[in-house]
């Protein structure tokens, strides 16, 4: 390959996999079926005091506030006292909970963007290599798919053997202030996305991730096997 090709494959190896990753996180954030699911098995409505039939308004405004179908993190529903619901609803969650929504927007937003940009640049190595070095593009995928892969299986087995640590990580990487770190005697929104939450949430994202990378990797890896055995 000359620099040309090889710069483009080298951009779709890098590229490829980043797609699939944010694609990953925002397929499986954005499921309401699994949000839902986690409500009835973690007990959010008993925990977080909400009114068990106002709970899936909840989740669905959490899931219009992340995709741009909300303005604000101000959610209301009833919530229940003593086991007796509010004849109104009312704001359930305090300052705290809205400005760090606010920060989890803008980072998921950033996501999509990189994820958006990436997109447009695969694209442009992916119809120049079509044209100019085949080849190149079948390697820049085999490689791009196969060290991602081996990253992810390394960052989710932390998640898996020490999830607490790893999550207690991810977020200091990522937020530049500790709004992250929730009161249960608070704040609501530790209860409706709990631990068991995001451990689950993660294992999804990770086998939305390996699925199609492994496909890519082996597919790939099988064309230039052949090719090297011709």
């Amino acid at each position: 390959m000359n620099k040309k090709t090889t710069l483009l494959s080298a951009i779709i190896g890098i590229l490829f996999p980043i797609i699939i990753l944010i694609s990953a996180i925002e397929m499986a954030a954005f499921d309401k079926a699994f949000f839902m699911d986690q409500v009835e098995k973690n007990n959010v409505a008993k925990n977080a005091g909400i009114y068990e039939p106002d709970m899936e308004l909840v989740v669905d405004e959490i899931l219009n506030y992340l995709q741009g179908e909300r303005a604000d993190f101000d959610i209301q529903a009833r919530i229940t006292i003593n086991g007796v619901a509010s004849e109104t609803a009312v704001s359930i969650f305090n300052e705290q909970e809205i400005v760090h929504m606010e920060d989890v927007l803008a980072l998921l937003n950033l996501a999509l963007l990189i994820r958006n940009l990436a997109l447009v640049l695969f694209l442009i190595a992916f119809i120049g290599l079509l044209k100019w070095n085949r080849m190149g593009l079948i390697k820049g995928l085999f490689w791009g798919s196969t060290l991602f892969l081996g990253i992810i299986i390394i960052i989710g087995g932390f998640f898996y053997l020490n999830f607490d640590g790893a999550f207690t990580l991810f977020h200091q990487l990522v937020f530049s202030n500790d709004l992250w770190l929730m009161n249960p005697k608070t704040d609501r929104l530790i209860w409706i996305v709990p631990g068991p939450f995001f451990f689950n949430l993660i294992i999804r994202m990770v086998l939305y991730a390996l699925l199609p990378l492994a496909f890519t990797g082996i597919g790939t890896g099988l064309i230039l096997l052949k090719k090297r055995m011709k």
